[in-house]
């Protein structure tokens, strides 16, 4: 296997330049990319990294997916470091199997920093290149509108390319891939199809507007069981609904990542969590901080 470096890794250039200050990241987007970066160069842990198993999913981004939107409609993808890293981590640690580690990945960011799209592209991802049988993937929010803004961002998505289109036929209501009898929905809580689903991919949008969600919820992690690796991936802004499934998530995030360098701590291996946030109320008149909570900014 090639040796990884900052030259062809971009977990460990994006830990690198955040090291340096290069990148400016709060404590918690420090602490785990410290502990993926740990991850990587490590040789005697259950889970390995996969140059190409990370790599797979980053070139299907940058050589398949178009933007759907604006002055840049129809152009290729060209992601940001923190992008790739993101999706390198969450894809490209499996054992010796080649299973997946990660089975859920948790993304809280600022506004406009692109968790449609990512979102989108991981569910386009899933469907047609993941190497599953049959997959099953959903967009999955409270509100029918609100699980939509994904799916049609996929399909949007899917329109612009010329290669997805051809392998991927759209529906008033679904995305279907016959190649691998994969199928594409939204969902929402007022679905008559929750029962009985077998998720391979579930994208749970906005979760910090889910009023009652936590019952939701439970169906999609209930539905995972029967898949080998399947892939949750949650996307929120900071919180407005409170006492509800993002602050359980929230507070679940913050104990995985005090739990990295605590042995006795809180453990979870089979979720990622990216919480970009400010690091303290006074942080939010701050120009230069602000990249902290939005990692695309500039």
């Amino acid at each position: 296997m090639i040796k990884q470096t900052t030259d062809n890794n971009s977990i460990l250039r994006y830990h690198a330049k955040i090291e340096t200050g290069e990148i400016l990241a709060c404590k918690k987007i420090w602490k785990v990319y410290d502990h993926l970066a740990g991850k990587v160069t490590a040789t005697d842990l259950e889970y390995y990294y996969s140059p190409a198993r990370g790599d797979h999913v980053v070139n299907f981004f940058e050589r398949y997916l178009r933007h759907s939107k604006g002055k840049m409609g129809g152009k290729p993808v060209k992601l940001e470091l923190w992008e790739k890293a993101m999706l390198c981590a969450q894809y490209g640690f499996v054992d010796i199997e080649g299973i997946r580690q990660y089975n859920r990945g948790i993304l809280i960011v600022g506004k406009k920093n692109g968790k449609s799209f990512i979102s989108s592209g991981e569910g386009l991802y899933l469907l047609t290149a993941d190497g599953e049988a049959g997959p099953e993937v959903y967009t999955v929010a409270t509100k029918r509108d609100q699980a939509k803004i994904i799916w049609d961002e996929a399909r949007r998505m899917r329109n612009k390319s010329p290669a997805l289109s051809k392998r991927i036929k759209a529906t008033v209501n679904e995305l279907r891939c016959d190649a691998n009898e994969g199928v594409f929905k939204a969902l929402a809580s007022d679905s008559n199809t929750l029962d009985g689903l077998n998720v391979h991919g579930a994208l749970l949008d906005e979760i910090h507007q889910w009023r009652n969600g936590k019952a939701l919820y439970n169906i999609i992690v209930d539905g995972i069981s029967a898949r080998e690796q399947p892939m949750i991936f949650v996307t929120s802004t900071a919180g407005t609904v409170r006492e509800d499934i993002y602050d359980d998530i929230y507070k679940e995030c913050e104990n995985i990542i005090n739990g990295y360098k605590d042995d006795n701590g809180y453990k979870d291996e089979r979720t990622l969590p990216l919480v970009y946030e400010l690091d303290s109320r006074d942080e939010w008149n701050k120009r230069e901080c602000w990249i902290k909570a939005n990692p695309n900014l500039g």
